[in-house]
C-alpha cells in the first residue's frame, strides 16, 4: 500500500467513525429517562443510531477514498514532480468549479467546514509528526482520535449547520484557530523553500479573513436582537453599506493584486532590494510595518468578500425568527387591548356586576397585607394574578387554530430585514403601551364600582389590574379577543364571566391547577392532599374566596419560591418541609 492510498484509507476510517458517533449522539441526546427501562431504551436507541451512522459513514468514507485516489493523489504527485501545468489544469478544471458552486449554493455551511478542515487538519498533522513514531500504541492513537473528532465536527456542521454559530464554546475554538494560524504562518516563514515563505502572508490573511467571517456568523446566533442591539446593528450596516454594496469581484481583484505583489516581492527579493527601492530600505522597522499593513489589507479584503455570502443567511434567519416573535407580541397586545376595552365598556354600564369582584380584593389583601402607607406587596399582586388565571380556566372558550407564522414581506436583504424588524419592534412597543392604557382604564372602572372602605383606592386598583392581567394576558381569552377584533368569526366569552366570578367553578379550577402545579414541582401528592383535601364540596357547603386565594398563594409560591407562604407545601429540594407545618386551612376535607 503506497502513501497516498494509506492517507485515503485513514480519511475513510475517520468518516466512518464520525458517522457512528453522530448517529449515536443524535439518537440518544435529549431523551429524558427516569429509571432503568428508560435508560435501557436510550442505550438501544444509541446503538441503533450508531449502526445507521456507521453505514452512512462507510459510504462517505468509500467516496472520500475514491475521490482521493482519482483526484487528490495525482495532484499531489504532479506538484511534487514539478509538473505544474498538469496541476494547474486539474485545479482550474475540477477543484475551482466544484468549490465555486458549493460556495455559491451553501456558503454559510461550507466555509465553517473549510475552517474546521483547515485548522483541524493542521492540528492532526502536527500531532502525527509529534506522536506518530512513538513506541507506545496508546500515544500513536492520539492523532487518530483527533482526526475522528475533526471528522465528527465536519459532519455535524454539514448536516445540521449549527455547530459554531449557536454554541458558546465557539470563542474558545476561535482562539485555538487563531493560535494555529499564527503557528502555521511562523512555520511557513521559516520554511526552506522560497515559494512557501512567499505564500505565508497570503495564506495567513485568508485564514484570518475567513475566521472573522465565521465570528460574524457566530454573532448572528448569539445576539438576541433586542431593540438596542437592532439599533446598533442598523447603524453599523449603514456605515459599511458602501463597502458591501460594491460587487465582490472588485474586492477580489484588489485582493489578487495585493497577494500577487506580496508574493513577487518575497519570492524574488533580489528584484526589489534596497538598491532598486531605496525608500523601503531606510529602516527594517519600516519594512515590517509595511508588511503588517499589507497583511491587514489582505485580511480586510478576504473579510469583505466572504462576510456577506457567509453570514447573510444566518443573520436573516435570526431576523426572521425575531420578526415572527415581534409580530406575535403585537397580536397578543391587540387582543389584550380588545379585551380590556370590552371589559371597560361593560363595567361602565353594569357596575353592579363588577361589584361581585369585591371578595377577590378583600381575600387577596388579607392573604398578603402590606405595611400601612406602603403599596401593594409583590406577593399580593402575584396571588391576584393567579386568581385571574384560575378564573380564565372556568371560561368556556373555544379552541382556536394555531396562529399563522408571520414572515418578512418580500425577499429583503439583511439591511432591509433589519429595517422591517426595527419597525416591528417599534409597533410592538406602541401597541403594548396602548394595551397598558386600556388595562389601567379597565382596572380603574372596576375599582370605582367597588366599595371597600378599609382598603385604599390605589391598592384596589393595583389588585384588580393584576387580577385582570392573569385573566386576559396569559390565557386563551387574549387570542379569542384578537380573532374577534379582526373579524375571524370567533365569539368573545360572556362579559358577565369576565367582570364577576362563579365561586364554585372558580374553586374547582383553582384546586385542579394548584394540584397540577404541585405535581410538576415534585411535591408529594399525599402531602398536598393532607394540606388541601381532595377538592370535593360536601353537601350543604360552599367554598369561600379565602380558600381560592390560599390555593393561588400555593401555586404562586411554587413558581416564585421567594414569596412568603406560611403553611404551604414545598418541593423536596426547596429547603422547606413537605407540609409546611400543619394545614393552611384552604382545603376541602370532603
Amino acid at each position: 500500500m503506497d502513501e497516498n492510498t494509506d492517507v485515503g484509507g485513514v480519511l475513510g476510517l475517520y468518516a466512518t467513525a464520525a458517522g457512528g458517533l453522530l448517529g449515536a449522539w443524535h439518537e440518544a441526546a435529549g431523551r429524558g429517562f427516569d429509571g432503568f427501562w428508560d435508560a435501557a431504551l436510550t442505550v438501544l436507541a444509541a446503538v441503533g443510531g450508531a449502526f445507521s451512522g456507521l453505514v452512512l459513514g462507510l459510504l462517505v468514507g468509500v467516496t472520500l477514498l475514491v475521490i482521493y485516489t482519482i483526484v487528490v493523489a495525482p495532484a499531489v504527485l504532479w506538484w511534487r514532480r514539478r509538473r505544474f501545468g498538469r496541476f494547474a489544469a486539474l485545479v482550474v478544471l475540477v477543484w475551482t468549479p466544484i468549490t465555486a458552486a458549493l460556495l455559491w449554493w451553501w456558503p454559510d455551511r461550507l466555509l465553517p467546514v473549510v475552517l474546521i478542515v483547515g485548522f483541524g487538519g493542521w492540528s492532526v498533522f502536527l500531532a502525527h509528526r509529534r506522536f506518530g513514531q512513538s513506541p507506545h500504541l496508546a500515544v500513536q492513537a492520539l492523532p487518530h482520535l483527533g482526526g475522528v473528532a475533526v471528522a465528527t465536527l465536519v459532519g455535524e456542521q454539514l448536516v445540521f449547520g449549527n455547530l459554531l454559530s449557536t454554541t458558546y464554546v465557539s470563542p474558545v475554538l476561535f482562539a485555538i484557530a487563531g493560535w494555529l494560524s499564527w503557528c502555521g504562518w511562523r512555520a511557513m516563514r521559516a520554511a526552506r523553500r522560497v515559494t512557501v515563505r512567499a505564500a505565508a502572508d497570503i495564506v495567513w490573511s485568508v485564514q484570518l479573513g475567513l475566521l472573522l467571517s465565521l465570528v460574524l456568523v457566530w454573532l448572528a446566533g448569539v445576539l438576541s436582537l433586542t431593540p438596542s442591539q437592532v439599533t446598533t446593528i442598523r447603524a453599523v450596516l449603514e456605515r459599511v453599506q458602501t463597502l458591501t454594496g460594491v460587487h465582490w469581484a472588485y474586492w477580489l481583484t484588489v485582493f489578487a493584486a495585493l497577494a500577487t505583489s506580496s508574493f513577487l516581492v518575497l519570492r524574488w527579493p533580489t528584484l526589489f532590494d534596497e538598491t532598486r527601492l531605496p525608500v523601503l530600505g531606510v529602516l527594517n522597522t519600516w519594512k515590517r510595518t509595511l508588511a503588517g499593513i499589507n497583511i491587514g489589507l489582505m485580511v480586510s479584503m478576504v473579510f469583505t468578500i466572504t462576510a456577506v455570502p457567509v453570514s447573510e443567511g444566518a443573520w436573516k434567519r435570526q431576523v426572521e425568527d425575531r420578526y415572527a416573535l415581534e409580530t406575535r407580541h403585537i397580536q397578543r397586545a391587540e387582543g389584550e387591548e380588545a379585551a380590556y376595552e370590552q371589559i371597560h365598556q361593560y363595567v361602565v354600564t353594569n357596575r353592579r356586576v363588577a361589584a361581585r369582584l369585591a371578595p377577590v380584593v378583600r381575600a387577596v389583601h388579607d392573604a398578603a397585607r402590606a405595611e400601612p402607607g406602603q403599596p401593594v406587596s409583590d406577593s399580593a399582586l402575584g396571588i391576584a394574578r393567579q386568581v385571574g388565571r384560575f378564573q380564565a380556566a372556568t371560561l368556556s372558550v373555544e379552541d382556536l387554530p394555531p396562529a399563522r407564522v408571520t414572515v418578512l414581506p418580500g425577499d429583503p436583504d439583511v439591511s432591509e430585514a433589519y429595517e422591517e424588524l426595527d419597525e416591528a419592534q417599534q409597533a410592538r412597543s406602541h401597541q403594548e403601551a396602548r394595551a397598558g392604557s386600556f388595562a389601567d382604564a379597565a382596572a380603574a372602572a372596576v375599582a370605582s364600582a367597588l366599595d371597600i372602605p378599609d382598603i385604599g383606592r390605589n391598592q384596589v386598583v393595583h389588585i384588580i389590574k393584576a387580577y385582570l392581567g392573569g385573566l386576559v394576558e396569559e390565557g386563551r381569552v387574549r387570542d379569542l379577543f384578537y380573532s374577534w377584533a379582526h373579524g375571524n368569526g370567533a365569539a368573545p366569552p360572556e362579559m358577565t364571566r369576565l367582570a364577576s366570578v362563579d365561586l364554585p367553578a372558580l374553586y374547582d379550577a383553582a384546586y385542579d391547577l394548584a394540584r397540577r402545579a404541585a405535581v410538576r414541582a415534585g411535591v408529594d401528592v399525599w402531602a398536598f392532599n393532607a394540606a388541601y383535601g381532595l377538592g370535593l364540596t360536601m353537601p350543604g357547603e360552599s367554598p369561600q374566596m379565602s380558600e381560592v386565594v390560599i390555593l393561588a398563594r400555593q401555586t404562586h409560591h411554587l413558581t416564585d419560591s421567594s414569596s412568603p407562604c406560611p403553611g404551604c407545601v414545598h418541593p423536596p429540594d426547596s429547603g422547606g418541609t413537605q407540609t409546611g407545618g400543619g394545614t393552611p386551612g384552604g382545603g376541602r376535607r370532603g
